[in-house]
């Protein structure tokens, strides 16, 4: 029987599924995402892994390619994965696309409309009871109405938000390292521009590309002059997309006017600084967080793993030329 171990807490559903035809120990990360030591401390020996938050690196790949087959990742981005040294120990990684898409684009409106319009500092306001008089001069901000906003990686997510930012007036760019079809351009109403037009023209600059070794810190203190004063940064993608300590810079400095943040660099550690500023938004990586989106997931990384053990199936296979 093979042996599965589940860093993810997983509904009771998924589990007595799992139960029927793995031998299955978990951990509910809910509270506490193991780090590398204790993760493979209570993972060796395991032929799969389901994993949620954790780090699945070089070493316990490695040593454990004598029992560990396949590795599931509850969510799309899968960089907490060592992908390459999976592939050369003969170890598949699955993800779970095309479930979150949705919920990420509403998510990133939100997080638009929220920094702009000032809507938490204003739920506070009310909520501290400092709403004494007329409320004419509180928390005037800005319209979206036939602004620029720019998506820095337009794919299934990013379609999604160009659809929900057009109806809110919104002209909508992207940038790509491959320009997308006049068709499909035309579709979701959206216009290519290279990176430092992009970064330079648009007034709300969205973040929905993968972390990889070229788009580490990919915004620093170069990126932050080339923008717009008036302009916001949204990131709903992957933390170490951006410095945190030159956005804290480029905001003191008044480079830019805000941000609102899903994902943090050294995430759950925030930059303190950034707790100081009113014109940015945090939210502690919930991009996903619908019951619907998030239970999906869960099933379908449980189904991966299920899949491949039982039927030898690879759909959404990660590393394609794994052995």
């Amino acid at each position: 029987m093979n042996k599965i171990f589940a860093h993810c807490r997983l509904p009771k559903k998924e589990i007595e599924k799992l139960r029927e035809n793995f031998f299955l120990r978990t951990h509910s990360s809910k509270h506490i995402i193991l780090n590398e030591d204790e993760f493979y401390r209570r993972a060796k020996g395991f032929n799969g892994i389901i994993s949620q938050g954790n780090i699945v690196n070089k070493n316990f790949i490695k040593t454990n390619k004598e029992f560990l087959q396949a590795i599931s990742n509850v969510g799309v981005g899968y960089d907490n994965i060592n992908v390459e040294a999976a592939t050369e120990n003969g170890v598949a990684v699955f993800n779970t696309p095309n479930l979150m898409n949705g919920a990420v684009a509403d998510l990133t409106i939100g997080l638009i409309l929220a920094v702009v319009r000032q809507i938490c500092l204003g739920n506070q306001f009310v909520k501290e009871r400092r709403w004494k008089g007329n409320s004419w001069d509180f928390f005037w901000g800005d319209s979206l109405q036939s602004e620029r906003l720019g998506i820095i990686g337009l794919g299934n997510i990013g379609k999604e938000v160009a659809i929900r930012a057009a109806s809110f007036g919104l002209e909508v760019f992207y940038n790509n390292r491959n320009k997308l079809s006049d068709n499909i351009e035309k579709k979701y109403k959206v216009k290519f521009l290279n990176f430092e037009e992009l970064i330079s023209s648009c007034r709300f600059i969205v973040l929905l590309l993968p972390l990889t070794k070229s788009s580490k810190h990919l915004f620093s203190k170069k990126q932050f002059k080339k923008m717009r004063k008036d302009s916001y940064i949204i990131n709903v993608a992957r933390g170490k997309i951006i410095k945190e300590i030159d956005l804290v810079e480029a905001l003191q400095k008044k480079l830019i006017a805000g941000a609102a943040l899903d994902v943090f660099e050294n995430e759950p550690k925030v930059e303190k600084k950034l707790l100081t500023f009113n014109n940015v938004v945090l939210m502690p990586h919930a991009g996903s967080a619908t019951r619907n989106a998030r239970m999906k997931m869960m099933e379908l990384a449980c189904d991966n793993l299920k899949n491949f053990f039982m039927n030898g199936s690879m759909e959404n296979l990660v590393n394609k030329d794994f052995k």
